[in-house]
């Protein structure tokens, strides 16, 4: 017990700051939010959700070419004519896929580093 003379230690002042009882208190005198932000909380969950399952089904959807695949030309080594043709003509639709995933990751990118417009 802390005397009206005695200085309180960090102990002390650690338990009153951080009281386990002030804390249920306040977390039971939390407000409940409005349904329009539980409602935008559930459109963002959903399309979250539509962009994983897009992901998902075009990842387990995809027949993955091996190298044994691709088409092996002795004057270009690096195979890059032959890799933007097989991206070009068999995997158009992973390929654009792919865009949209990295297009909204970098709008999402851009969204987190711009912040709020009150700071």
């Amino acid at each position: 017990m802390i005397m009206a003379t005695d200085k309180p230690d960090i102990w002390d002042s650690f338990v009153h700051e951080f009281n386990p009882r002030r804390f249920l208190i306040r977390l039971a005198h939390m407000e409940i939010p409005p349904l329009e932000v539980i409602g935008r909380a559930f459109a963002r969950a959903a399309i979250v959700g539509l962009f994983l399952a897009v992901v998902l089904v075009s990842l387990y959807g995809t027949s993955w070419t091996t190298v044994d695949q691709l088409p092996q030309n002795l004057e270009d080594q690096s195979n890059i004519k032959a890799i933007g043709t097989l991206i070009f003509t068999e995997f158009v639709v992973p390929f654009e896929i792919l865009s949209i995933v990295l297009l909204s990751s970098l709008m999402g990118a851009i969204y987190m580093a711009k912040g709020e417009d009150n700071q």
